[in-house]
């Protein structure tokens, strides 16, 4: 169930630089634990971040547990780093079936207040990286005769607060690149879906809340904060051949949440 077996993933995003929770080995967030995820189904993943020693803890993790993986540094920012780190999946583990997509960067700025230059920072790390690792990992998820993509994309992409104008944009961009990368996949076996992540106690959410006490349970029906292992999970069914006959679908992770606005 849910067998990656036999299947080489690029995770873009796989470490973390945020706080760990209290009694985790290192902080996790949902690149990181999709990148555990996906060791644990049984693929080979290659991880990639911009702090390399992120993404090596990550990939150390993996193979003191037995599985295999590699590091490479990639900004998405950059296009040739995300060619550089297709190229170092296919030739440090052979090829590349699947592709995560999690990087992601926020703003809390308005339309009134936000600078321009952040405005296209912002969609350049969230929305033109991941093209960029797209438009790079397809071919070779074409040459190995099938693949999987997943796009980590937000609630923010359906409704809007707890974040800036620049996110929200950006995290709605995503599905419109979701949706159009999977119609010209689909023919050479390419599945490409997206997840919705609520509110999840993840590194990212720890730094923004920094030490104010947030009751973020309180607005979630199902009564707790996500984790990004259910992040993680999510993105692991929809890369399997569980998923086979999905495709181009917005799965929303987010414990009710969505269901209530």
């Amino acid at each position: 169930m849910n067998s990656l077996a036999g299947k080489v993933a690029l995770v873009v995003g796989g470490g973390a630089d945020g706080p760990p929770r209290a009694g985790e080995q290192l902080p996790i967030g949902n690149g990181r634990a999709a990148a555990l995820a996906c060791a644990r189904a049984g693929a080979a993943v290659m991880v990639a971040d911009r702090n390399f020693d992120a993404a090596r803890a990550t990939a150390d993790t993996i193979t003191a547990g037995g599985g295999r993986s590699a590091a490479v540094a990639c900004d998405v920012r950059t296009d040739a780093d995300c060619r550089a780190a297709v190229d170092a999946t296919v030739r440090e583990l052979g090829a590349l079936h699947l592709l995560v997509n999690n990087v992601g960067i926020a703003d809390m700025g308005t339309v009134a207040d936000v600078p321009v230059e952040d405005f296209d920072n912002v969609l350049l790390v969230n929305v033109r990286g991941h093209f960029s690792t797209i438009k790079h990992a397809l071919p070779e998820m074409v040459r190995a005769g099938n693949g999987a993509i997943v796009t980590i994309s937000s609630l923010n992409a359906l409704r809007t607060g707890g974040a800036g104008i620049a996110y929200d944009t950006s995290k709605a961009a995503l599905l419109a690149l979701s949706r159009n990368v999977m119609a010209s996949a689909a023919p050479h076996g390419v599945r490409v879906n997206t997840v919705l992540p609520g509110i999840i106690d993840s590194t990212m959410l720890r730094r923004f809340v920094g030490d104010q006490q947030i009751d973020f349970a309180a607005r979630i029906p199902l009564g707790r904060l996500g984790s990004p292992w259910d992040v993680a999970n999510a993105v692991v069914f929809l890369l399997s051949n569980d998923a086979a006959f999905i495709t181009g679908a917005e799965l929303v992770v987010d414990g009710g949440t969505l269901g209530i606005l």
